[in-house]
């Protein structure tokens, strides 16, 4: 038994992050052996390659504004690991997190008995479904963790299943053609089960409809994204006609948030939710997001772009949004494109400082300088010094983004924000 949450969340994070599983049947097992608490509450739930986050938190933000009870399930953390498991707008308690890992921590010990030992992820989804349940949440919005067919949130029977987007990412687990990445996306599809997808590669759209067929899901697409702009605080938009503003700022915050109008309009016409234009509007403009093209000062900006496509897309809003010179503090993962990453921020960054997180996957600086071709560009191995270092860099004519990993962001963000650099 753990007497500390830090003792508790380590044992967790010492778990193997995913199993190799070929189906769902333990996660099938597990939940028979815990009562079935995934079955006490309605769920939607959000795949895709970038954007899920935003979509999910979002449309959290709407179903509670409209007065019901909702829990939200995301990966990773920026904030604090709480953050992963939240209810409205509260994460759990550290005393109920304490409380749920050491009942996890006895039911592995008995179900490894018989089935192979259950992974982090498996443990943490596991954990949502006791706490939701017991919470007596109306609805919960579930964050696919990698991939979707596999992952151990598909054990779930939803209103809706949607994906943002599909890009390269993952490829090891996933596949390493867009085509093989769908069909892994798409196996949340469920049998006569509204899917709502942005996807827009011409290519994949005959596989996604003969998904849609076989599962006889209806398929709802977003189109007609229209009149996009970006603002200090926001982005304006124009959705089949009918304009919006979102306080994320993004082009492709956009294309999310119209993934959560369409969610919307699925729960209005097939389930009678009867969700007011006046409630998605109200959240569209009051959701917040941590890391996620964050402005924490005017000149200073976090953003958890971590893969080729996310970078691509951060540059295209921060050239939107500001004209002055960028520098740039980045680190990725080691199994990222950072090749092209680095490729694209070389395209519009004045300089670029590389760093690196004690973190066993992170990449390291030395590697990440090598792949830049800009002429004023260092390697500052630890990141705090990285960051003080390009923050002297900001006046009237200069401003600073600090971005790649979501785990270097929550770094990042607990240095700024907690008062351990003076901004």
């Amino acid at each position: 038994m753990f007497n500390s949450l830090t003792d508790a969340i380590s044992w967790v994070n010492n778990c193997k992050k995913f199993s190799k599983r070929f189906d769902l049947s333990d996660m099938e097992d597990a939940l028979k052996l815990l009562k079935n608490p995934d079955k006490d509450f309605k769920v939607i739930h959000i795949g895709g390659t970038n954007g899920k986050g935003s979509t999910s938190v979002t449309l959290k933000n709407v179903l509670k504004l409209h007065g019901l009870k909702v829990g939200l399930y995301v990966s990773p953390f920026v904030v604090k690991f709480n953050e992963r498991i939240q209810i409205n707008d509260d994460y759990i308690s550290d005393d109920r997190l304490l409380e749920l890992i050491n009942k996890m921590y006895y039911f592995n010990l008995e179900f490894e008995k018989s089935h192979q030992p259950l992974s982090f992820f498996e443990i943490i989804t596991l954990i949502s479904f006791i706490y939701f349940s017991e919470e007596k949440v109306d609805i919960a919005i579930y964050e696919v963790g990698l991939g979707g067919r596999l992952d151990a949130t598909n054990i779930v029977k939803p209103l809706v299943s949607a994906v943002t987007n599909i890009q390269k990412d993952h490829t090891a687990q996933l596949g390493f053609t867009y085509k093989k990445i769908l069909k892994e996306k798409l196996g949340i599809m469920k049998y006569r089960t509204p899917f709502v997808t942005a996807i827009d590669r011409e290519e994949l759209m005959e596989t996604i409809k003969e998904y849609s067929f076989a599962y006889e899901a209806p398929l709802y697409l977003v189109r007609n994204l229209k009149n996009i702009r970006i603002k200090e605080n926001g982005t304006l938009f124009t959705y089949k006609g009918k304009k919006y503003e979102t306080s994320l700022i993004g082009f492709h915050q956009a294309r999310n948030m119209s993934v959560v109008i369409e969610i919307i309009n699925v729960l209005n016409t097939v389930y009678g939710f009867n969700i007011s234009d006046e409630t998605i509007n109200n959240a569209l403009k009051n959701t917040f997001w941590p890391g996620r093209f964050e402005v924490i000062d005017k000149d200073i900006i976090l953003d958890g772009g971590h893969n080729r496509e996310g970078i691509e897309a951060l540059k295209k809003t921060i050239l939107a949004y500001t004209a002055k010179d960028i520098t740039v503090v980045f680190t990725a993962m080691a199994d990222k494109d950072t090749s092209n990453m680095v490729k694209t921020l070389d395209s519009f960054a004045k300089r670029i400082i590389f760093t690196e997180i004690p973190y066993s996957r992170c990449e390291k600086a030395l590697n990440l300088i090598n792949l830049s071709h800009l002429s004023d560009k260092m390697a500052i191995e630890k990141y705090d010094i990285a960051i003080k270092k390009a923050l002297s860099y900001i006046d009237s004519r200069n401003a600073v983004l600090i971005c790649g990993s979501l785990y270097f962001i929550s770094y990042a963000r607990d240095l700024l924000l907690g008062g351990k650099i003076k901004c």
